[in-house]
């Protein structure tokens, strides 16, 4: 499992591939993310241009939000909605972890 360390308040961004036919239309992805205390934060798709994602691998959804409390924060739900419905993806074990301090503290790979 990797994880980011962000401050509060910062742009969280995670890069995925979201396995669907593409003839299904993704429409919006949201990803929803707990840490141990129950603080609860979404993160949205966004636009290739505002996303480091599609520079590495572009097929690849970047999601981007802010978590309003510290804490190291798991994937718990995968939202993808396309133009048939709504399909909950398994989610990949994706974490990231927010301090109260100012600056990006590093990475770590688990």
């Amino acid at each position: 499992m990797r994880s980011m360390a962000y401050a509060v308040g910062q742009t969280v961004e995670v890069c995925l591939e979201v396995d669907l036919p593409l003839a299904q239309g993704v429409r919006f992805v949201v990803a929803t993310f707990e840490n141990e205390r129950g603080d609860v934060t979404e993160l949205n798709d966004v636009p290739a241009g505002v996303s480091e994602c599609f520079l590495q691998k572009p097929t690849q959804t970047a999601l981007q939000g802010r978590a309003a409390h510290p804490g190291l924060y798991e994937l718990k739900r995968l939202r993808v909605e396309h133009l048939r419905g709504v399909t909950y993806v398994d989610p990949p074990g994706i974490s990231f972890e927010v301090r109260s301090a100012p600056e990006v503290v590093g990475w770590r790979v688990s």
